[in-house]
């Protein structure tokens, strides 16, 4: 028996390991242009793999939902009003073709979410008079909530942890396996206790760093979608004042506290409210311009630089207005364009 029992762990740790190796080699390896940060970033996923996640995931969410009895989509006024708004949103951010999808789930859940390629859910709570994080009556509040959400999507953000992750969870996986095989409960513990760390500590800082990201895209999308970008910091400033924050806590919660939020989104604030004034002709009524205001400028990174001096520098190929060979892909010719102004 403890034989077979071996034999077992040894398959399972040799098929472990190969899939992991499997997936180091032909997923993590895969370099693609990011239109996001303007640079090339490796993702497991393509974008199309994004968007059938995201569908597998409102799949899956959708059957629990209704095996729970929970009603969806039976508001309509309300979901006409996020699908309009997601729209509108959508259109102005960096994947306008992603398969959005707006589905609205009535309990008092305080949550709004999105999965892989623009599959948005927005729960009942979260717009909920006494316990809700925004006023359901102001547009503005609903298009901040909306821009961030939509901004995980577009960021990549659950694909591209996934793809950051796994050579870790690779490791501590063959680790544990190692360990459980030659009855090495020293490894086990050290792994372990390297496990729990990891969740603990590195995990929860790559989601407030995505938190944050999610947070400056979502504020320059509704401002460019003409939504008053005032609305963002002012969800924060209510929860703050409602909840506080965690304190120590903060460390360990895989979210930005209330007031660092909003303290950014008002830093960000001159920035959002020019792309609004663009999009409506006007500053919202109230709002007072910074007169020291100047547009960030975009400062090329050193290989961009070397890609506008190659590209500038080589003869154009007849037929080929960018002056590229064909090898390069649309968006590294932009890159490089907007590098060499």
């Amino acid at each position: 028996m403890h034989a077979q029992m071996m034999a077992k762990w040894r398959m399972a740790w040799r098929g472990a390991v190969v899939t992991g190796l499997w997936l180091l080699a032909s997923g993590c390896g895969t370099l693609q242009f990011d239109p996001v940060s303007g640079r090339e970033v490796r993702n497991l996923y393509t974008l199309e793999g994004d968007a059938r996640f995201g569908l597998d995931v409102k799949r899956d969410i959708l059957q629990a939902t209704e095996e729970a009895g929970i009603p969806i989509n039976q508001d309509p006024v309300m979901l006409n009003t996020l699908s309009n708004m997601m729209h509108r949103i959508a259109a102005v951010s960096h994947y306008p073709e992603l398969p959005y999808s707006v589905t609205l789930i009535h309990t008092n859940v305080v949550n709004a979410a999105c999965a892989p390629g623009g599959q948005l859910f927005f729960w009942e709570g979260l717009y909920d008079p006494e316990e809700g994080l925004v006023n359901g009556d102001d547009e503005n509040e609903l298009a901040a909530v909306m821009g961030h959400e939509i901004a995980h999507a577009t960021a990549r953000h659950t694909t591209r942890r996934l793809t950051q992750t796994m050579p870790i969870n690779i490791a501590l996986m063959a680790g544990a396996l190692t360990a459980e095989l030659t009855d090495n409960e020293d490894w086990a513990l050290l792994l372990g206790g390297a496990f729990v760390l990891y969740q603990g500590l590195v995990l929860p800082r790559y989601s407030r760093a995505d938190e944050y990201e999610a947070d400056r895209l979502g504020l320059l999308y509704m401002a460019q979608a003409g939504y008053d970008p005032r609305a963002a910091p002012r969800i924060w400033q209510r929860a703050h004042q409602r909840h506080g924050d965690p304190g120590l806590l903060q460390y360990l919660a895989s979210h930005p506290t209330h007031r660092r939020r909003s303290r950014e989104l008002e830093r960000l604030m001159p920035e959002a409210m020019e792309l609004y004034r663009t999009a409506t002709g006007q500053y919202p009524p109230g709002y007072i311009a910074y007169s020291h205001y100047t547009p960030p400028s975009h400062q090329p990174s050193a290989t961009e630089r070397w890609w506008a001096h190659w590209n500038a520098t080589r003869p154009p190929v007849p037929g080929d207005t960018c002056g590229h060979t064909g090898g390069e892909s649309v968006y590294a010719c932009s890159a490089a364009h907007s590098a060499a102004k």
